[in-house]
């Protein structure tokens, strides 16, 4: 998994399947992470350390391409 922080006015998503986004909140419930019901992968959070500000999964986005970028390392969960 690779992510990075974006602002709220730049964090425009769409769902493909009407509730397949879980949303799961712990403690204080500052955090909120946002999760596929289908699959389980993490799609994005807004954080604790910048509230309003959101982590994004670059592998859910569309059109990039993570092959391409070399400096950043890839972890798919399964080949440890």
């Amino acid at each position: 998994m690779t992510d990075f922080v974006i602002s709220p006015e730049k964090l425009h998503y769409s769902v493909k399947q009407d509730d397949s986004l879980g949303l799961y909140e712990f403690d204080n419930k500052v955090a909120k992470h946002y999760f596929c019901k289908v699959c389980g992968i993490f799609t994005f959070n807004q954080t604790l350390r910048m509230p309003g500000h959101y982590r994004v999964n670059l592998g859910c986005l569309e059109n990039f391409d993570l092959e391409k970028i070399s400096d950043i390392g890839v972890f798919d969960g399964k080949s440890l």
